[in-house]
């Protein structure tokens, strides 16, 4: 029996990073999977990676603007190798990541599909990259002392869910350049501006930790 051998491609990686974007754009997101309906057609969405298969064969539909979007999302990915040399440690898809970003020719099918979902993974990044700058780079100090009651209108930076503790992490920073810290039991929307009341309970690293925190709506 003949030996099954893996398909070798054999594509520029620009063509494929700019097939990955234009996929994003087109499809508004990063669709994993295709969904076909017959009972409802209007639901019927090619996944990403089908979409940079087909813009591979005919790229008439990858515009230049999607063409300078891959290079900056693969210039991100690349770039993560500075983060090694500084003594970062990645994670197991972003070390992967980096690797196939520092590809100049894409020859496997696992490639096109890690890239196929890097151009939302960049929106992501560069979000919380932004957030964590501010949020190092923020010059307002701290609010009240601890254990005074405080009020701040403050714009939410970053909310990560903990399944530990079953309850989100929230940081924020108010006008004035001050960030907060603080559990809460929803979801707030990133970027949303909020007044919020609660009691400082530390403060340290530049930020002010609160707990009790109230939403004033």
């Amino acid at each position: 029996m003949a030996r099954y051998q893996k398909p070798v491609l054999n594509i520029p990686a620009e063509n494929v990073w700019s097939a990955a974007v234009a996929a994003q754009r087109i499809n508004g997101a990063y669709v994993k999977l295709s969904v076909l309906s017959e009972s409802d057609p209007s639901m019927n969405c090619q996944s990403n990676r089908k979409i940079i298969e087909s813009l591979l064969v005919d790229p008439a539909g990858i515009t230049d603007e999607d063409r300078e979007q891959g290079k900056k999302v693969r210039s991100f990915y690349q770039a993560f190798t500075f983060k090694i040399l500084k003594g970062t440690r990645l994670s197991e898809f972003d070390n992967t990541a980096m690797l196939i970003a520092n590809r100049d020719v894409i020859e496997g099918n696992y490639d096109v599909a890690v890239i196929a979902s890097l151009p939302s993974c960049y929106e992501r990044g560069v979000v919380r990259q932004s957030a964590d700058q501010r949020v190092s780079f923020a010059t307002g100090g701290f609010i009240g002392a601890v254990g005074n009651k405080v009020s701040a209108a403050i714009e939410v930076l970053k909310c990560v869910y903990s399944q530990k503790w079953m309850t989100h992490y929230i940081t924020g920073i108010t006008s004035d350049d001050q960030v907060v810290f603080f559990a809460y039991k929803s979801e707030l929307p990133v970027g949303k501006m909020l007044d919020i009341y609660g009691t400082v309970k530390a403060q340290r690293d530049n930020t002010t930790q609160l707990n009790r925190v109230k939403v004033i709506v």
